[in-house]
């Protein structure tokens, strides 16, 4: 049972089916239509191709170990549905050190187009489709870049934008925007991103200050070994040679000393902003000091540009409200997307509605369409008493389903209510769910331990149809207790809609019984496990935490203890009611520690208990917010979508519970100061 619980987060107790099970019953040669545990018939009807194991055939790709790949390779049949995977994978490691396209000659078009056309339509597919957009970019074979860029079925990543980045320039566009947005990345740069940067060098297309912002984006988060690796990208460059590694660590390392030594010393102006955006991360006023004293004019104006505006996202993570006047020192030719967004924060911080509403105004694509942003710029002109402007933007943003569509519904003195419940899915549709190959392959990814590659499988399946194949795929995904991929179809649609779907409310009786017991509210509880786990019931996160409601490990123990549970072992954290009655009740904990504060108490809950204190407490005594825009000021950015998102949650399961309805805004409260 404990091998089971570790590797099928996909099985739900009692229900729970092994893969180890599932195996054996394959080798012993019994057929299709197996039922082991409660296990879904599709589950079943996948369990002969348990043998080989898939999961096997991919760590042997991952470790580039040919030989053993092509032994396992060789147990598959012909038709697998695993077949387009093992057909990518093969080619990527007979490409050797180039199998991801990163380095080395370029690809046969002629082969990968091959590759692409008979595996169409699949994870693997687009996996290399992108990476091979990439290395056409930096070959700068323009034609057959945007014949398959046409091809590409899901969003692009980091690569493909910069291969676009480099493709407008390349046909003479402006292309500053994408390019700061770009030089943002907070991490190394894939191989496409480096390129994009050298090609726009040579079309003198990107400047030596950007390049430094670059390098500054990247202290900021404190990552010096990428600072090296993209000052090393660029050694044959002017920029590049005039800086001195051994100061800039010197620098990143020590900010206050090396900025006290810079009085009697003669540092680069690129070492001084370095140890000026270091010190901001921790005293963004000493080095607003710095910066308006000694070191004025010692630093390029753009870098200074930037320095300000940095300077300001720190005070703001702090909710000081000098952040707004440290941003006006900035301009927007130097600002991410994030500083954007901090820069309006900072503003509704101070409460300063005006500056808001500029800002709010020269937000760039595509913040300025999020609904977020539209809520807020209503706000603003309400506060000018432009009310029918105001309503405009509140009817763009109203939406029954999101954090901001609800708060827009309610500015316009609407009830957030359920929408009309589309029609049912019909046997046909279903049927067709059911036999579609590529949901198989990713339900077959998931019983193999393969979470990730389901993932990304079932995921580019469902952002390819309409509302209909969407709550087909829905509905399948439910039959077959991918309870998460349900819901992420069923999120999808865009004027058909299944309310119960969205929300989904598996393991109702142990819900009810246990919010019962505990005496908290199930419509929170439902939005909190939305949010943690999306009913995977034996998930675990990367910091340790477990089941339905996330419960780390000494939260778990610490409330076992508090309310009596006798005889707790951490083994029985993720059984359904053990983790809902210790989830549940560490909820109504945070609850009645925060005055039945609900924005509070979410917060509490995800990011732990002190930091809501620490941030009330930077607001004046006596002073209070609404707890919209504390959420809206929450400096996490995982914390403040956690919260929205469960207050969003509750709301609607609020409604889809037949509870008594409460507004969101009545739900997120006021928020009081000096706490």
């Amino acid at each position: 049972n404990t091998y089971a619980i570790q590797n099928e987060p996909q099985f739900f107790c009692p229900a729970l089916c092994s893969k180890t099970l599932a195996r054996s019953f394959a080798a012993l040669g019994v057929g299709a239509g197996l039922v082991v545990g409660g296990m879904p018939e599709a589950h079943a009807q996948l369990g002969n191709r348990f043998s080989p194991d898939i999961a096997e055939v991919k760590r042997a790709f991952v470790k580039g170990n040919f030989a053993e790949f092509t032994r396992l390779e060789s147990q598959f049949k012909g038709d697998s549905l695993f077949r387009p995977y093992l057909e990518i994978w093969r080619f990527r490691l007979e490409q050797g050190p180039n199998s991801f396209g990163t380095e080395g000659p370029p690809w046969s078009a002629n082969e990968v187009q091959s590759l692409l056309k008979r595996n169409a339509n699949t994870w693997a597919a687009e996996e290399l489709r992108r990476d091979w957009l990439g290395q056409l970019a930096r070959y700068q074979n323009w034609a057959t870049y945007k014949s398959e860029r046409s091809q590409l079925r899901y969003r692009p990543d980091t690569t493909v934008e910069c291969a676009d980045t480099m493709l407008n320039a390349y046909e003479g566009q402006v292309v500053h925007t994408e390019v700061i947005e770009l030089l943002s990345y907070q991490r190394r740069m894939p191989t496409a991103c480096r390129a994009m940067v050298r090609f726009l060098l040579d079309k003198q297309a990107i400047s030596e200050d950007e390049l430094t912002l670059r390098a500054l984006n990247l202290v900021a988060v404190d990552k010096t070994s990428n600072v090296q690796d993209f000052i090393n990208d660029l050694s044959d460059t002017a920029w590049s040679k005039s800086i001195s590694s051994k100061e800039l660590k010197e620098a990143v390392s020590n900010p206050e000393r090396f900025l006290q030594n810079s009085r009697k010393s003669s540092y680069s102006s690129l070492a001084l902003a370095a140890a000026l955006t270091r010190l901001a991360t921790t005293d963004p006023t000493a080095a607003a000091d710095w910066l308006s004293g000694s070191l004025n004019n010692k630093i390029p104006a753009h870098t200074k540009r930037w320095l300000w505006a940095h300077i300001g996202y720190r005070a703001a993570l702090l909710w000081d409200t000098q952040a707004a006047d440290y941003f006006k020192r900035s301009r927007d030719d130097v600002l991410s997307h994030e500083l954007f967004e901090w820069r309006v924060r900072a503003a509704l911080l101070a409460e300063n509605w005006d500056d808001a509403l500029t800002y709010l105004n020269t937000l760039p694509e595509p913040l300025a369409s999020e609904d977020g942003w539209k809520y807020w710029k209503g706000r603003a002109l309400a506060q000018k008493n432009e009310l029918v402007e105001a309503r405009l933007q509140w009817i763009q943003a109203s939406s029954p389903f999101t954090f901001y569509g609800k708060l827009s519904l309610e500015e316009l003195g609407l009830t957030v209510q359920a929408p009309n419940k589309a029609k049912p899915v019909t046997v046909t549709e279903l049927a067709d769910a059911k036999s579609n190959p590529n949901l198989q392959r990713a339900l077959a990814f998931y019983d193999a331990g393969m979470q990730t590659d389901g993932f990304w499988e079932f995921n580019l399946q469902t952002a390819q149809m309409n509302d209909r194949e969407l709550l087909a795929a829905a509905n399948w995904a439910y039959n077959n207790q991918l309870y998460d991929r349900a819901i992420s179809a069923a999120d999808r649609t865009e004027k058909e809609h299944d309310l119960s779907l969205r929300y989904l409310t598996p393991f109702r009786d142990n819900m009810k019984t246990q919010t019962g017991m505990v005496g908290v509210e199930e419509a929170w509880v439902y939005g909190v496990i939305r949010q943690e786990s999306r009913f995977v019931s034996i998930a675990r996160s990367h910091v340790g935490a477990n089941g339905l409601m996330q419960v780390m490990p000494a939260t778990a123990s610490y409330v076992a203890k508090k309310i009596g549970m006798k005889d707790f072992s951490l083994g029985q954290v993720n059984e359904i009611d053990t983790n809902i009655t210790l989830g549940a009740s560490y909820l109504k904990m945070m609850h009645e520690k925060f005055d039945g504060s609900l924005v509070m108490a979410s917060a509490g809950y995800n990011a732990g208990p002190s930091r809501p204190v620490r941030w009330s407490g930077r607001l004046p005594s006596g002073k209070s917010i609404e707890g919209a825009l504390f959420a809206e000021l929450i400096p996490f950015d995982e914390t403040r979508s956690y919260v929205q998102n469960v207050l969003s949650n509750t709301v609607a399961y609020s409604l889809l519970l037949n509870e008594h309805p409460i507004s969101l805004k009545q739900r997120l409260g006021m928020i009081q100061g000096g706490q």
